[in-house]
């Protein structure tokens, strides 16, 4: 095609621009004017509303029949709001660090970018933050489809008297990444994160056989290490080979190519409804025989769909048995605080950690 031709399409694509950079900044004082709006009625009411995010992202992906994905457009909406809610709160969120690793590339698919991001050495420590208010919210990884649940999250939301807010799903791609371009076949050494190195080890035995693996605390941590050692190797994260300004080896190293993480949003304040809600329930009873099964009738009596059991004895009762339980609905709808009411009746412990909107 001639650059006659180029250069009408070109001229179109910046009109549309100009069009788009002005309605961003007409939306930017809209969300200016709620602020100010919700200042006067409440001023410690916080700005960001989970569920009505999750409508406009939802309706937005309905309504989207062109050229560019769902998932797409979602992730460039996410952007927007993000940055017209920080001209009014400028959200801090922590969450399992260092920078560079999967838990910061989760904060980011769920704030979008335009958040003061906290990283915290432990999850208990992310739970701290958020506790004590030096952090609006948190985010913390629950689950894993190859690893299995995160026991520490669990007992946090047991200790502690906060409440998830949201979920986000991080698909979790492992990249073969270096300090220099070098072959693969002078590689002395490969470092990463213990669960990283175990989701990438059949390609490791097949790839690079003979090569030492070394254990590391996370994956950015990893990114650090090939700085300094020649012909070493580390597995990490997209964001990580950015951020540290790593040559790029090898694309989505891991074994299981559906590998994603679920991580939980935690804070301190109520979801409303949505058109698509989960629950998620604290569940406490003796330990004896049918306990599980008085527990799952009232869902199944109104068929409650339950996408998720957990379940371990008590750390602070003995012959008591924790359940974990994640339900479709909200905490507000009629079936399922019929279901709530009829667990405590039988003598459970019920304790709802949240109502949010649905990622799944």
């Amino acid at each position: 095609m001639s650059k006659d031709k180029l250069q009408p399409i070109r001229d179109k694509i910046d009109a549309i621009d100009l069009k788009l950079l002005s309605l961003i900044q007409k939306r930017g004082n809209l969300a200016h004017k709620v602020g100010e709006i919700k200042g006067l009625l409440d001023k410690n009411a916080s700005l960001y509303r989970p569920d009505r995010e999750a409508e406009i992202l939802r309706n937005l992906a309905k309504l989207n029949n062109g050229v560019i994905s769902d998932k797409k457009v979602r992730s460039i909406f996410k952007e927007v709001i993000s940055a017209c809610l920080s001209l009014e709160e400028e959200l801090t969120i922590a969450y399992l660090g260092p920078r560079g690793t999967h838990s910061q590339a989760a904060l980011v698919q769920h704030f979008g970018s335009s958040v003061k991001d906290d990283p915290r050495t432990s999850i208990e420590d992310v739970f701290h933050q958020v506790s004590t208010g030096v952090a609006n919210f948190g985010l913390v990884p629950v689950e894993n489809s190859s690893e299995g649940v995160v026991n520490s999250t669990l007992n946090c939301l047991t200790d502690k008297n906060l409440k998830i807010c949201g979920e986000t799903y991080l698909s979790i791609h492992h990249q073969l990444g270096s300090a220099k371009k070098f072959n693969l076949s002078d590689a002395k050494i490969v470092a990463s994160h213990p669960q990283a190195l175990g989701q990438c080890s059949k390609w490791l035995d097949a790839n690079l056989p003979n090569v030492q693996r070394k254990l590391t605390s996370s994956t950015a941590e990893a990114a650090k290490f090939v700085k300094t050692e020649k012909n070493a190797l580390c597995i990490v994260s997209s964001i990580a080979i950015s951020r540290y300004n790593l040559y790029h080896h090898s694309k989505d190293i891991e074994d299981f190519t559906e590998n994603r993480t679920r991580f939980l949003i935690i804070g301190n304040i109520d979801v409303d409804r949505t058109s698509k809600d989960k629950t998620s329930f604290l569940i406490q009873t003796a330990n004896r025989p049918g306990a599980l099964i008085e527990l799952l009738k009232p869902f199944q009596k109104r068929k409650i769909n339950l996408s998720r059991i957990e379940t371990r004895p008590s750390r602070s009762l003995a012959d008591t048995h924790n359940f974990f339980i994640d339900s479709d609905g909200h905490q507000k709808d009629p079936k399922l605080k019929q279901a709530i009411a009829e667990l405590k009746s039988i003598g459970s412990m019920v304790r709802i950690l949240g109502s949010y909107p649905s990622e799944s």
